[in-house]
């Protein structure tokens, strides 16, 4: 566990300060095993603090107690109830996961950062950039394994006698017991993309129509691509690695793309945003793929190829240009 993070993120809690997503994370964080005892100290810091700031005030003037004495209260009965709830929580958390005995475990990447997992059933994942995967630990009781993926990730599942191996989005569930498949859950719509084997593909009830179909069974080179927010299904066959997942294979494909959705691609893998406000050049038809590297060489790449020209304003915003002859 990163020890760091989960310090500035009690802190900011405590504060008061924290925003949502860093609670959810927080919340995750808790839920690790051996958390009590990177807990504790936290706490017993916390107390230690007060009981020095008390005695400290104890030794000023009456007349500093007498206008200071309610407000100091009111902020020691606000540090001391927040930090109970968090306690509170942490057992809470603490005895539902062992009450049930399963645990969730948490793998995350940042912008241009990927990250090869072997899971402790034998399946290895590969997590793309700027993606979130949660792993159902305890699946040997249950029968099942279950895992949640924000973002992008290439799954290799390996075969447990039969026991099933799913795979949920804010969309689509992906039911399979041994294959190799990728999917990309990114811009309110899922693309999931069979390398081997054979999988099931549900959508979400909350999310589909009667129009659709519920469940459909996808076979090699099948590409399934689903926007709950358009009620749209697309599918295509005969797809490989480099059309369909050549992120994998160390390959940006914007093929097929226009420039407008290539800007959103590099929006949502290395953190940039981007202005363009050449109509033309945004709906430009891409048939090109550069090397999957950090965000200056594929500027670079994207540069010499295309002749334009990314001009930073300020901080990770950008915006392009077309060079002139």
């Amino acid at each position: 566990m990163n020890n760091q993070r989960f310090n500035y993120l009690l802190e900011a809690y405590r504060k008061g300060a924290i925003s949502q997503v860093e609670y959810k994370e927080l919340i995750w964080m808790l839920g690790e095993p051996d958390m009590e005892e990177e807990l504790e100290p936290q706490l017993t810091g916390y107390w230690h603090k007060e009981q020095e700031t008390k005695n400290e005030e104890s030794a000023s003037s009456p007349e500093i107690l007498m206008e200071t004495g309610r407000k100091k209260s009111y902020r020691y009965l606000g540090i001391a109830a927040s930090v109970v709830l968090l306690l509170g929580l942490f057992y809470y958390l603490w005895g539902v996961q062992h009450f049930f005995g399963q645990q969730e475990k948490m793998y995350s990447t940042g912008f241009g950062e990927r990250l090869e997992i072997e899971l402790d059933d034998g399946s290895q994942i590969t997590l793309n950039a700027h993606s979130t995967l949660k792993w159902k630990e305890g699946w040997e009781k249950k029968r099942a394994r279950e895992a949640v993926l924000d973002g992008e990730a290439f799954f290799k599942v390996k075969r447990q006698n039969g026991m099933p191996f799913t795979v949920h989005t804010s969309d689509v569930s992906v039911e399979v017991l041994g294959t190799s498949f990728n999917i990309d859950n990114r811009e309110a719509t899922t693309k999931v993309y069979l390398d081997e084997g054979k999988v099931n593909l549900k959508l979400n009830a909350e999310t589909n129509n009667n129009n659709l179909p519920q469940e459909m069974i996808m076979k090699p080179g099948d590409q399934i691509s689903y926007s709950a927010q358009k009620k749209k299904i697309e599918k295509t066959e005969g797809q490989t690695m480099i059309t369909a997942a050549a992120w994998k294979m160390n390959v940006l494909n914007f093929k097929n793309m226009q420039f407008r959705e290539v800007l959103d691609l590099l929006a949502d893998i290395y953190g940039q945003s981007f202005e363009c406000e050449d109509k033309k050049l945004l709906s430009t038809p891409m048939y090109l793929g550069v090397p999957y590297s950090n965000w200056e060489a594929v500027k670079q790449a994207l540069e010499l190829s295309l002749n334009i020209r990314f001009q930073e304003t300020r901080s990770q915003h950008y915006r392009v240009l077309m060079q002139q002859d």
